[in-house]
């Protein structure tokens, strides 16, 4: 996948309401539905709580301050030496969900938190 396949992909789905981690829930889930290895991340923006996405050599933001173009949320990790934290334990959300869940649904997925991806 291509970060303008991603991107594609993302602009199909309503996200413009999710937080950091809702978007990154939804890259992460995206990312795995087509065979791509990628971390979803917790932990501090400029010592700020954040979530993003680790995806090849790239980190993958589409909330963080400033951002000016979605194709500006995904850049080299290098660029990126802000970013503290860790892997997060969220799982992928189903293909057939993620409508659901970036209407704001959420319901569904409380069973989700915890689980490790597999």
């Amino acid at each position: 996948m291509s970060p303008e396949q991603l991107l594609e992909q993302l602009f199909i789905l309503p996200t413009r309401e999710l937080n950091a981690l809702g978007v990154s829930t939804v890259v992460l889930s995206l990312l795995h539905h087509e065979g791509e290895q990628a971390q979803l991340m917790e932990g501090t923006l400029d010592g700020s709580p954040h979530h993003w996405v680790i995806w090849q050599d790239r980190l993958v933001d589409f909330r963080y301050p400033g951002i000016q173009t979605p194709e500006a949320g995904i850049r080299p990790v290098s660029e990126c030496s802000h970013y503290r934290g860790n892997r997060a334990g969220v799982a992928p959300i189903p293909k057939v969900m993620l409508p659901a869940f970036c209407g704001g649904d959420h319901a569904h997925f409380d069973h989700l938190a915890g689980k490790s991806e597999a």
